[in-house]
């Protein structure tokens, strides 16, 4: 996948809300959801960084309701909420006094359900509920579509959901989004969030366009380069150390949305095989700055393997460099005597590692 599109993450179809408020009793989320007994709930204010605040817990009742109070009104903002398995995202005002919903948990992610009580989300769902009847055809209808939102924060955030899987393509409307959701929110971590994402969307373009050819200086077959960078705790790791394994070298960032999506497989795959010869050596690319958030990527993702390393150097990263990585993710897979066996074996994965096993 190329890099614009490295930067995208959790703002994929489809998103809905559950909400509630008591008059005179401060404010809550409440559901109604037939097929949702006895189920964990959790709502949490999502922010354009994928960072999640939480807010509250609740248990679905035996007839599937659910509620979750707080003192405070609600802040304005996109909010997840994930019952059971199912996650969703919906949107609020802030101003909003009591809001109710009902219908069916198998079918509210395509907002088959009753809601009441909020202008802001009532748009919203009238919204997405039309995407999926008619279902886009084209970058025109999409666009057509975003401006239905009922405010800039709607706008940004549809924008990211309909065109943010070709983001390089659509840098305008991205723009347009972020000058009107800076004019709407100042200041805000929305607003701050989007403009940085612009920012990295125009550097990852920049990037992509300082590529004429591709880099073929790994070949299969070829004796893979040795790394030797510092992991999270400071403690040098060395990809020679691994020989006489098969080795999955991996290149990903935290702020890599394919990275993290191809990452269960990727585990899935070394708790499979782990006992039995298998190994993988990640590299991140994140910035000097974000170490944080690689460390908490790793523990999120369940990365459970020893070797992670990077010199948080971003695209500037030595080993990135060295392997011609211009977009990520980026594996290549190492046999037990050290040479590339494949490159990007990444849906034939567990293909190609059977082969050397």
């Amino acid at each position: 996948m190329k890099k614009i599109n490295s930067l995208l993450f959790f703002l994929l179809l489809p998103v809905i809300a559950i909400m509630y408020a008591c008059n005179g009793q401060g404010h809550s989320i409440k559901g109604a959801l037939t097929n949702a007994a006895n189920l964990q709930v959790t709502l949490e204010q999502a922010h354009f960084d994928r960072s999640n605040i939480p807010v509250g817990t609740a248990t679905s009742d035996a007839n599937g309701n659910f509620e979750i109070k707080q003192d405070k009104a609600f802040e304005q903002g996109i909010y997840r909420l994930t019952i059971g398995s199912k996650r969703l995202y919906f949107i609020i005002d802030g101003k909003e006094g009591a809001i109710e919903i009902s219908g069916d948990l198998n079918t509210v992610d395509r907002l088959d359900v009753q809601v009441k009580g909020s202008e802001t989300f009532t748009c919203y769902a009238d919204i997405i509920s039309n995407v999926y009847k008619t279902q886009l055809k084209s970058p025109e209808e999409a666009r057509a579509t975003i401006q239905k939102g009922c405010n800039p924060l709607m706008k940004a955030f549809l924008t990211t959901s309909l065109l943010g899987n070709q983001a390089g393509a659509f840098l305008d409307d991205f723009k347009t989004a972020s000058k009107g959701l800076g004019e709407y929110m100042p200041g805000s971590k929305y607003a701050t969030d989007y403009a940085t994402m612009i920012g990295t969307i125009e550097s990852q373009i920049a990037q992509q366009s300082a590529q004429q050819q591709p880099d073929e200086s790994i070949t299969v077959g070829m004796v893979a380069p040795d790394i030797s960078l510092p992991g999270p705790d400071g403690k040098t790791h060395s990809l020679s150390s691994l020989k006489g394994k098969v080795v999955l070298l991996d290149f990903w960032a935290s702020w890599c949305r394919p990275c993290r999506m191809a990452n269960p497989h990727v585990v899935e795959v070394y708790k499979k095989y782990k006992n039995k010869g298998f190994d993988v050596f990640s590299v991140s690319l994140d910035k000097q700055d974000g170490k944080d958030k690689w460390v908490q990527a790793i523990k999120q993702d369940g990365l459970e393997w020893d070797n992670h390393v990077s010199d948080l150097q971003f695209w500037n990263s030595a080993p990135a460099g060295v392997y011609g990585v211009h977009s990520i993710p980026k594996t290549f897979l190492i046999g037990r005597d050290g040479k590339i066996v494949a490159i990007n074996p990444r849906n034939n994965l567990e293909a190609e590692l059977l082969k050397v096993l």
